[in-house]
């Protein structure tokens, strides 16, 4: 099981990490497709705008439309028809026609100029460059209300290039594409594209990107700094942990074998036939007796400070008045002659989810520290039961010397004891026990604030539902 434990634990790691970058990954592309997309989009708004009153009601540039009326207006009639009428020599003519429009719009364009003064009068970045694309020509078949392409040129296709130096066009760095349509002599529509970007444009977004990458970089090596030291500790811990286990188990052993030896050496000499000359022999054999015994009991103390957090609890549910009732009966018969135990027991037959164990250690500190925390002859413990709405508590009172008030907060720490416990013999893990039990049931206990040397009266509130019954007799 440890192993296994072992080699799941780096596969977590790796599958949440391989997921962490892959979830970064994504958010960083994203986060550069956004940036893509709106780089320098104010001067790209700019410049629509001067280029607009630049050309007014002229095509392309000024001059542009006296280019359009004098070289591809007169071949459109005839490239028409033979469109129409599936020529042969149709593609090559319109080929023809295209090449000598265009050739003819690539020298005479002042497209050059128009970019420069834009840029210096809207004091944009001198570094900028520009495409002009002339991207389709259409015509429209009246016949069949349509309109039909005569000619396309993608943005990469160099063919369709009027002007300018830039070597990609894109969505991101269109300026505008415009159509301009005209009737005569037959209805035609012509599209074209500027576009406007810096050549490195990839590696400038990346620049602005790069508070992005350093915290995403720093993000990921935290978090795998502090997954291995999570793992580093988790390691140790189940290590620390394996020892502690094997300490205890061999304490336990190396210390009960020695002590049950004495108690058995010291309990046969004073069960032994004896004579006037062995009356000293047996009464050392009963300080040994007791005085093992009582090691034998803060050592099992001990043992159980240490070992209760490893404790597994076991909930069951029973009937709280019958388990507490026997619990009683059996600490009555342990404790006999040394303490008075009274219960009032419930009148409704009440189950309530608990760790039997747990129940029984905690009562049995409680009627231990009611023993040895007593002045008084006659020693006495009561318990009673008390209700309110669905949630029942119980009332422990003893009349011992009590707890003082400023001991109240602290009672209930391991290896604390009161300022009226004096030299009352114990290590101050008998309530530490108690708190922690009642912890892990989720039950809480409240002592109620009383006069020294008036005893001590506790209330145990059984936090958790609980279900009623009518008592069956």
């Amino acid at each position: 099981m440890k192993s296994t434990g072992k080699n799941i634990y780096p596969w977590a790691f790796g599958t949440s990490f391989l997921i962490l970058t892959v979830l970064i990954g994504f958010l960083i592309f994203n986060t550069y497709k956004l940036e893509d997309k709106n780089y320098q989009i104010g001067q790209l708004n700019r410049i629509q705008n001067a280029y607009g009153a630049a050309i007014m009601d002229d095509k392309i540039f000024p001059g542009g439309d006296a280019i359009f009326q004098t070289t591809l207006v007169p071949c459109l009639p005839i490239w028409y028809e033979k469109k129409i009428n599936d020529s042969a020599d149709a593609d090559e003519y319109g080929s023809r026609c295209m090449n000598d429009f265009l050739d003819r719009m690539r020298r005479q364009q002042s497209l050059d100029s128009i970019f420069r003064q834009i840029v210096h009068a809207q004091r944009l970045d001198t570094t900028l460059a520009y495409l002009f694309h002339f991207d389709k020509l259409e015509v429209y078949k009246s016949k069949d209300r349509v309109w039909k392409t005569f000619y396309e040129a993608a943005s990469n296709d160099r063919t369709g290039l009027i002007s300018g130096t830039l070597k990609r066009g894109t969505d991101n760095n269109r300026v505008f594409q415009l159509s301009v349509s005209d009737k005569n002599p037959i209805p035609y529509r012509f599209t074209y594209s500027l576009y406007v970007d810096y050549e490195n444009r990839d590696w400038r977004i990346v620049q602005r990107m790069v508070p992005v990458f350093l915290l995403s970089l720093a993000c990921i090596v935290v978090i795998v700094l502090l997954s291995y030291r999570t793992y580093s500790n988790w390691i140790n811990q189940r290590k620390l942990a394996d020892l502690k286990t094997s300490f205890l188990n061999h304490m336990r052993h190396e210390f009960n074998t020695p002590l049950t030896t004495i108690l058995i050496s010291a309990h046969s000499l004073i069960d032994r036939e004896t004579g006037k000359d062995d009356m000293e022999v047996t009464q050392l054999g009963r300080i040994v007796e007791r005085q093992a015994k009582r090691l034998k009991a803060y050592f099992e103390q001990v043992m159980g400070a240490v070992a209760l957090q490893e404790q597994q609890t076991k909930i069951v549910s029973v009937s709280i008045d019958r388990l507490t009732q026997q619990i009683l009966d059996e600490l009555q018969l342990r404790y006999r002659g040394e303490i008075e135990i009274q219960y009032e027991t419930l009148v409704a037959d009440v189950k309530i989810n608990l760790d039997e164990d747990y129940y029984f250690s905690i009562l049995d500190n409680l009627v231990s520290n009611a023993i040895k925390f007593n002045n008084n002859h006659n020693k006495m413990i009561r318990f009673t039961w008390k209700q309110r709405d669905h949630q029942y508590s119980l009332r422990i009172a003893d009349n011992g010397i009590g707890i003082a008030t400023a001991d109240q907060r602290a009672i209930f720490t391991a290896f604390y004891r009161g300022k009226l416990a004096g030299n009352k013999p114990g290590l101050g893990l008998g309530l530490y026990y108690v708190k922690s039990y009642l912890d892990r049931l989720g039950w809480r206990i409240h002592i109620e604030a009383g006069k020294s040397g008036s005893g001590t009266i506790f209330y145990i509130y059984m936090g958790n539902e609980v279900f009623n019954d009518k008592r069956q007799d």
